[in-house]
């Protein structure tokens, strides 16, 4: 049997305003079984601040694998204890977007070669350009993607 344990981590100041006044001494928790093989987690906090970088009090083990939405890795150093966790780790794939092109290929290059190279147009992203008025770069949400530790799938 298939089990399927999606945990989602929320910054604390992104939660909707009901859930911030449930939220305890350790976080805002939530966990619901949608079927008997398929639970969605929500856990509040930052990895490698607030939450073990190795993943160790984040859903039931070690993920097998990681997804950022405009996640901004080059961006923000609460990010470094995952891109760590992608090197020691090669074989969770971990697939991360970004808002414009420079970005991405900053992000990317923390990854080496093989995630630089990766780095593409992200087919699903917000069909319109957000406007920035700071640079002169073409933003979009989740406008690009790269993937560290990519792998084949066997048939």
């Amino acid at each position: 049997d298939l089990e399927i344990e999606l945990t989602f981590i929320v910054r604390s100041d992104m939660l909707p305003p009901k859930c911030r006044e449930t939220k305890g001494d350790n976080g805002y928790n939530m966990k619901v079984e949608l079927t008997t093989n398929l639970t969605l987690m929500v856990k509040t906090g930052t990895y490698g601040e607030e939450l073990d970088p190795l993943f160790g009090d984040v859903g039931s083990g070690p993920p097998d694998m990681l997804i950022g939405l405009n996640a901004g890795l080059f961006a923000y150093s609460s990010w470094s204890s995952v891109v760590s966790f992608c090197h020691h780790n090669p074989n969770i794939v971990a697939v991360f977007t970004d808002y414009n092109e420079h970005s991405g290929m900053n992000c990317a290059s923390l990854g080496g070669g093989k995630t630089r190279e990766s780095l593409s147009i992200n087919p699903f992203r917000q069909p319109l350009a957000l406007p920035v008025y700071c640079m002169n770069l073409p933003q979009f949400s989740n406008g690009f993607i790269y993937v560290f530790n990519e792998q084949e799938l066997d048939e």
